[in-house]
């Protein structure tokens, strides 16, 4: 399986003119927050398992490879 790595690909947008200084760059990302809630629906303790599970997935960071201190990240919360 191939993994993104988002530098690498930007260093190669340079045999096509693109320049770019990596410590000026920055990226932005989006993170969710899954909140349960009561009511209808899915059973709490349901909803408290797939909260526990959305907050154990890896990293966009991580998996992009990207540089985590050029990384901007917008965040909202989800009620489930």
């Amino acid at each position: 399986m191939n993994r993104p790595d988002v530098p690498q690909a930007l260093e190669k947008c340079r045999d096509y003119g693109l320049e770019f200084n990596m410590l000026e760059t920055s990226f932005f990302v989006s993170r969710e927050t899954v909140i349960p809630t009561a009511g209808d629906g899915m059973a709490m303790w349901r909803e408290r398992l797939f909260v526990t599970m959305a907050r154990n997935a890896g990293s966009i960071v991580e998996y992009f490879s990207i540089p985590s201190n050029r990384v901007i990240e917008l965040g909202t919360q989800v009620e489930i």
